[in-house]
């Protein structure tokens, strides 16, 4: 097993003042990785696929055991939207990834409400991410995963 090392990284001087971080995280237990240029159009195209149990298979990797996912819309003028769907309750959240934005989740764990009205759910299982690029458009999305 491997050790990720992750840094992020904002650099900003303000009125002369530097407001820039930089935080760093180690993963342990990596002993997966892909790395990987996705071409999205404008429906919806499933780009990564959670199940219960099994074997990992192309695009389809075991519940808890993703360690990190980052996504980066590559595209220079246009946005992708990403769509993150949790089955067992029917809810789904989307996150819209303007050019060069990127999104970054350490698990594979969500609570998404339908209504907005609760803070108190059950946080399960992803069961899939879904992209797609803006309107009639095609965009290239860097997909980075590290699992267990």
């Amino acid at each position: 097993m491997a050790t990720l090392k992750v840094t992020i990284k904002e650099e900003l001087v303000l009125n002369g003042k530097d407001m820039g971080n930089e935080n760093f995280l180690s993963i342990s237990g990596v002993n997966s990785a892909e790395h990987k240029i996705l071409s999205v159009g404008d429906t919806d195209q499933t780009i990564l696929l959670f199940a219960a149990s099994g074997s990992p298979a192309a695009g389809t990797y075991i519940d808890d055991t993703l360690k990190h996912l980052r996504l980066t819309n590559l595209d220079t003028q246009y946005y992708t939207q990403l769509r993150i769907v949790d089955s067992a309750s029917s809810n789904q959240y989307y996150v819209k990834l303007e050019p060069g934005e990127t999104f970054i989740l350490g698990n594979s764990k969500t609570y998404a409400d339908a209504t907005g009205t609760s803070h108190t759910g059950t946080i399960s299982n992803i069961d899939a991410v879904y992209a797609k690029a803006e309107s009639g458009q095609t965009c290239e999305i860097e997909m980075f995963i590290a699992t267990t």
